[in-house]
């Protein structure tokens, strides 16, 4: 969704993820699957968030830091 390279997609309006910090991602995601966040079209993010686990999470947000 939010391209291979992170850059986002301005069209679906789904934000450019690369240059973000791991930490920031992290508490990001943690943060829709609590529900803290909702601000996603369709509960899109709070779905994806709500499967993934604490380890998932980190591992992801290693990896879009590593975007650019």
């Amino acid at each position: 969704c939010h391209g291979p390279t992170g850059a986002g997609n301005p069209q679906a309006n789904f934000p450019r993820l690369s240059g973000q910090h791991a930490e920031y991602i992290e508490l990001q995601l943690k943060s829709f699957r609590s529900g803290a966040r909702a601000n996603d079209a369709g509960s899109m993010m709070r779905v994806v968030a709500g499967k993934m686990t604490d380890q998932e999470i980190a591992a992801v947000a290693q990896y879009v830091q590593g975007l650019h």
